[in-house]
């Protein structure tokens, strides 16, 4: 099975993409504009279009046309006859139910990825990211920090041999990377994930599928509530959505 590619990288102290040049057009659309959402460099709710897209990137407009369904779909915009297209909100509903799909599925995969067996090399190099001090303020150390834990989860749903997991996976990863990027503002710098990924890593080395599940469910938990914790600390709560929420939902 192929290494996973991921796109998303640190470039001269921001996010940006690797080879973004090379890729086709209606791809360079698509991944320009969701990068673009993840960072909230385009706010929740941002009314845009198609002509304002094309400008942004300095495109054509047949791109933009072209990758606009795909964003649609996996939920980065939303598009009606009323108000147009616009960036996709970000509410506690949300960051609710892609918390919940992630319990349903990334435990799974990592027991399955255990019980098949995996090589180490590639979880290590990214757990010496996450690992490392990440810098209150150093928005550098803090990026890296966030992909290198999506790029361990997806190493591992890769490894379950499950392409269908993976792939699912990989957009609700995606999903919460755009949570975290907003909560990274909020965070402790030092030992931020603790030693939940190390301890997971050992069990799938290991090859001890029920213990990878239990410790992968419980380091799940530990960042869902980090998340929510820093998410409504955030003085932006009311201007991007997130308080847009029944109260029986937040009582849930």
């Amino acid at each position: 099975m192929s290494d996973i590619h991921p796109k998303l990288r640190v470039i001269d102290g921001s996010v940006g993409l690797d080879d973004a040049e090379s890729l086709p057009l209606s791809e360079r659309a698509y991944e320009l504009i969701r990068l673009d959402i993840l960072t909230f460099r385009l706010k929740p709710g941002e009314k845009t279009s198609e002509r304002v897209l094309a400008e942004r990137y300095g495109l054509k407009m047949a791109p933009i046309r072209a990758a606009l369904p795909r964003l649609l779909q996996e939920g980065f915009i939303e598009k009606t006859a009323e108000r147009g297209t616009f960036i996709a909100p970000l509410t506690l509903r949300g960051v609710r139910e892609a918390y919940r799909m992630r319990y349903l599925l990334e435990p799974v995969a990592a027991e399955l990825a255990a019980e098949r067996g995996m090589d180490s090399a590639r979880l290590d190099q990214l757990l010496a990211i996450c690992e490392s001090e990440w810098v209150l303020g150093n928005d550098d150390s803090a990026i890296r920090s966030l992909l290198a834990i999506r790029d361990f989860n997806l190493a591992i749903a890769e490894a379950s041999g499950n392409l269908l997991l993976a792939s699912t996976i990989r957009h609700l990863q995606n999903l919460s990377l755009r949570i975290l990027f907003l909560g990274t503002t909020q965070c402790e710098p030092a030992n931020f994930w603790g030693s939940g990924p190390r301890n997971i890593r050992d069990a799938i080395v290991s090859r001890n599928g029920p213990l990878a599940r239990e410790l992968y469910a419980a380091d799940l938990a530990d960042g869902e509530r980090w998340a929510m914790q820093a998410i409504m600390a955030l003085p932006e709560l009311e201007s991007i959505n997130l308080a847009a929420v029944s109260r029986k939902t937040l009582d849930e």
